[in-house]
């Protein structure tokens, strides 16, 4: 798939989605909504942590429907705004209508691949969920270090390819392709090597996703200039006892919640990055 045709698609979906325009936030209670909540409710504790933060220039790249943004304005920073999906405009100035801040948030149209702003501009920036639709990630990587001033931070979110919930099928998919042999590869199985192919998020929908290796990912991140200074994973899926329902549901969330309040307070090799989503936070050095 051709980079423009997978940015066509992504902002049809986005554009369309009301789950994606706030419905995750407020009415959804499924796995995936209380996960989404959990994303902004983690990335909030994890920068309220930094000793040296404080408020100035933010930017959120793939702003959505502004629940960040919002959060980032109570925090006192003047925000900026950049997302590929026009009517995440009209979404956030209908969140903001009334709030007293609105006028320190400025937002634009764009994709993280061509940031328009200027080199060192921000002393936080941004982006959650966003990478995954990427072909691959070396231009936005680029993008999103560039407009970070030395000192200052770059949080990013992914999902993880490693986690409890789908390693198993990590295991398979390279078990196949050692037994067909690299030359039979199928194209789609063309990727970065810091990220494969997910299939489960892209039931239903006609654009790529991918799913990434945090370890190589943090390496990338950090080269040349960054150092990551916290990170963690959360989401445990317990797939096949949700799906055979023989667990009742309150028990499996308060398991998950055990989970990543555990492996969040002490480290165990993989298993403190053993959750389905990942969140970074990388200081620039220099």
């Amino acid at each position: 798939m051709e980079t423009e045709e997978q940015k066509k698609k992504v902002t049809t979906f986005f554009d369309e989605s009301k789950d994606w325009q706030g419905g995750l936030y407020h009415t959804e209670d499924t796995y995936f909504a209380r996960v989404i909540r959990r994303r902004k409710l983690y990335a909030f504790e994890m920068l309220r942590k930094l000793p040296d933060l404080q408020p100035g220039k933010a930017l959120d790249v793939g702003f959505g429907s502004g629940v960040y943004i919002e959060e980032l304005l109570k925090m006192g920073f003047e925000c900026s705004g950049t997302d590929i999906a026009p009517e995440m405009i009209e979404t956030i100035k209908k969140r903001l209508n009334g709030n007293a801040s609105a006028g320190k948030v400025h937002l634009l149209i764009g994709d993280v691949e061509h940031l328009p702003f200027k080199d060192a501009e921000f002393d936080l920036v941004l982006c959650i969920g966003v990478l995954g639709y990427l072909l691959s990630d070396e231009k936005a990587l680029r993008e999103l270090k560039r407009v970070v001033r030395p000192g200052g931070y770059l949080l990013i979110n992914l999902t993880n390819t490693y986690s409890l919930s789908d390693i198993d099928y990590v295991w398979r998919k390279k078990l196949r392709s050692l037994l067909r042999g690299n030359s039979n590869a199928a194209p789609e199985d063309d990727h970065p090597d810091y990220a494969v192919p997910s299939p489960w998020m892209m039931k239903n929908r006609k654009f790529h996703f991918k799913s990434y290796n945090v370890w190589k990912y943090r390496r990338l991140v950090e080269n040349p200039n960054f150092t990551c200074v916290d990170a963690m994973t959360y989401g445990f899926e317990f797939r096949l006892l949700r799906r055979i329902k023989v667990v009742p549901e309150r028990i499996l969330f308060a398991a998950e919640l055990f989970l990543e309040k555990f492996f969040r307070k002490f480290t165990v090799p993989y298993f403190s990055y053993s959750g389905w989503v990942y969140t970074g936070i990388f200081k620039r050095l220099s």
